[in-house]
């Protein structure tokens, strides 16, 4: 399993260094979804279904053989952020329990690797928080869940956008997705699905390179 592991990644890798039309051009039975706000080149037996009328965000779905990518395109940033990275959890204090905190709540806190010691304290533990009040440390054991140390999460940006784009590192479990924020407005979007196959998580990542938005 490591070795198909190590293998998706370089195959990640050697996506990023391609430019979207490069990719699209050594497809053969491709195809190009102009679908008003955003463009997407996929498989020629993939389809974009309408789910009819919308307020706020433009969502629906590009669906294939045993997949389904949703999408949400919103011009005020509606579109869900999708999974956190192991920064954003920490930073988004997730991992605070209130019922273990008092009366460090709002307190300077300082999140760090174990040290030796603290690995053999708190085995489970990714990280420790450190809680001082009126003098007084104590540690907190962090574990990231499961659900983010099952995906691969990359964050890369250029002039325009953020993009983060998560894929599983076991295929058939987990999530493949991107989403994109503009940095200079509230346009946002994702397009994500579940449990793909390898071969669809490698087709969806290929098509993920080929997406243009239309920026308001």
């Amino acid at each position: 399993m490591k070795k198909y592991h190590l293998v998706l990644v370089t195959l990640f890798l050697l996506i990023e260094c391609e430019s979207a039309p490069a990719i699209f051009k050594q497809q053969n039975n491709w195809q190009q979804l102009n679908l008003g706000p955003f463009k997407i080149s996929v498989p020629q037996n993939w389809k974009y279904e309408d789910p009819g009328e919308q307020e706020d965000s433009f969502v629906g779905q590009i669906t294939g053989p045993q997949l389904q990518l949703s999408f949400d395109y919103s011009g005020m940033g509606y579109a869900n952020h999708l999974l956190k990275t192991e920064k954003e959890y920490l930073d988004s204090r997730g991992w605070w329990d209130h019922r273990l905190t008092f009366p460090y709540w709002g307190t300077e806190t300082k999140v760090h690797l174990p040290d030796q010691l603290q690995k053999t304290k708190f085995p489970k533990a990714n990280y420790i928080a450190d809680l001082t009040y009126k003098g007084k440390t104590v540690y907190l054991p962090i574990e990231i869940p499961a659900f983010i140390k099952e995906n691969n999460i990359q964050v890369d940006s250029d002039k325009m956008y953020v993009t983060k784009t998560i894929w599983s590192k076991t295929p058939g479990k987990g999530m493949t997705g991107i989403y994109i924020h503009s940095r200079s407005s509230s346009l946002n979007f994702q397009m994500s699905g579940s449990n793909l196959s390898a071969e669809n998580q490698k087709l969806a990542l290929l098509a993920f390179k080929t997406i243009h938005l239309k920026n308001k």
